[in-house]
């Protein structure tokens, strides 16, 4: 019985947040900059998925590519800065400076995880977009403007995700455990039932 490569992104996707939470003992804030840095590879790769389309499909015109990856910018930065929102709705005396250069230093035998994680963040959307696009050839048949949705509704679901929980946040103490397992089932269950490979 051949597994589907689906859900193996999704176990390989759970794998990381989860050891950070049960065996790192990584705070929540933590496990959200392991999720920034992967949509950062995300946003990076549309563009690349969106180069391939058009060396593929022969187009000219980019001013359709220049607008949605300005706007697909502009709503990067408003997940970034509510998800931060949120966090500091959720944990008001965090320092978030002190939170992101612990997250680089963080030691995990004898080594930074800065200079593992990142690279290994590139490295497995690199490979992700070789073997789901690339090889298949899909720059030749997947439509830009379907491209480009995609990516903004995952986006926009992130969006509304740190919305809600700003404002859950605000009324009740959401612990650790409950909302690193509440984002990974969500990210599962986008990757299995909306993402299109």
């Amino acid at each position: 019985m051949r597994i589907q490569p689906k859900y193996l992104l999704f176990v390989s996707d759970a794998i990381i947040p989860l050891l950070g939470l049960f065996v790192w003992n990584w705070s929540l804030y933590f496990i959200l900059l392991f999720y920034l840095l992967d949509l950062v590879a995300r946003e990076v790769l549309t563009h690349f998925k969106t180069r391939e389309i058009y060396r593929a499909q022969g187009l000219k015109n980019t001013q359709k590519w220049q607008r949605k990856g300005l706007l697909s910018g502009m709503l990067f930065l408003f997940v970034v800065a509510a998800i931060h929102v949120a966090v500091w709705w959720m944990q008001p005396n965090i320092n978030f400076s002190n939170e992101i250069v612990a997250f680089w230093k963080y030691e995990e035998l004898g080594i930074q995880q800065g200079y593992i994680l990142f690279p290994l963040i590139i490295y497995a959307a690199y490979a992700q977009y070789r073997m789901s696009f690339l090889m298949p050839g899909k720059g030749k048949t997947v439509v830009m403007d379907s491209l480009w949705k995609q990516h903004f509704i995952a986006l926009g679901l992130i969006l509304a995700g740190a919305a809600l929980a700003a404002i859950i946040g605000s009324f009740v103490s959401i612990p650790d455990e409950v909302a690193v397992c509440t984002i990974v089932v969500a990210a599962g269950t986008y990757c299995l039932t909306l993402e299109k490979k």
